[in-house]
């Protein structure tokens, strides 16, 4: 069976990595000698998944523009333009899509098994699938409610998102024009929380390497991660 299709999130502005994000899109910041959009690319690829579908927008013609240098990989463009939303620039892209998809964020990079991704998926029969990691907080957390602590946690381990899903065809029929109406990333949110309460979403773990960058502290980080792992990469990771 053909491997679904990855929908690379790519128009947001990178507003926290300026002046880097003044000429280029976030997506074609560089990250070990070539733009971080094109690592991963490049990973996937490498581990059988071929058709890639870009939702550009700020500069989208710049990635337009070096793709077509690289016509090995099978891209598809949507251009929801620079102030979309994220549900926007999913539910345009309901018609270029048969089946599941994978959806990425063009500013990251993971060595996600995808085949052992899948098999979870379907296994749960889900609408949804997110791909979380762990951390354990250095803190004791607290609930509070009309000034009285309800709630006590010492440094526990929370579960968080780290921006890579599956989604299935049928997931776009709830994507109502109130989710499309919806402030800033709201819809997003909203969209997640609506299959959740239809207990059709699903959650795999990813402890592996996961790289993004928000600022330009974390991109400095982000470099020395990726040489780190492009110079010594665990034998399952490969």
């Amino acid at each position: 069976m053909k491997n679904p299709k990855v929908v690379i999130l790519c128009g947001g502005k990178g507003v926290r990595l300026k002046p880097l994000t003044d000429d280029i899109p976030k997506p074609l910041i560089e990250m070990g000698g070539k733009p971080i959009l094109h690592q991963a690319i490049d990973l996937y690829s490498k581990r059988g998944f071929n058709d890639f579908i870009l939702c550009i927008g700020y500069k989208g013609y710049l990635i337009k523009e070096y793709f077509s240098k690289f016509p090995e990989y099978n891209i598809e463009y949507s251009d929801s333009g620079e102030d979309a939303t994220m549900i926007k620039r999913i539910n345009d892209i309901k018609d270029l899509v048969d089946d599941k998809i994978i959806v990425a964020y063009g500013d990251t990079y993971a060595y996600i098994n995808f085949n052992e991704l899948l098999s979870s998926h379907n296994n749960e029969n889900a609408l949804m699938t997110m791909v979380t990691n762990s951390i354990k907080s250095p803190f004791g957390l607290i609930d509070i409610n009309d000034k009285k602590i309800t709630n006590f946690k010492e440094k526990p381990t929370l579960n968080y998102y780290i921006g890579y899903s599956i989604i299935e065809k049928e997931a776009f029929n709830h994507i109502t024009k109130d989710l499309l109406k919806a402030v800033g990333e709201e819809g997003w949110t909203l969209f997640f929380k609506k299959i959740i309460e239809m207990k059709k979403m699903g959650a795999y773990n990813h402890e592996g390497l996961n790289i993004t960058f928000n600022t330009h502290s974390q991109k400095k980080v982000s470099d020395n991660i990726f040489k780190y792992y492009t110079d010594w990469k665990p034998e399952d990771e490969e």
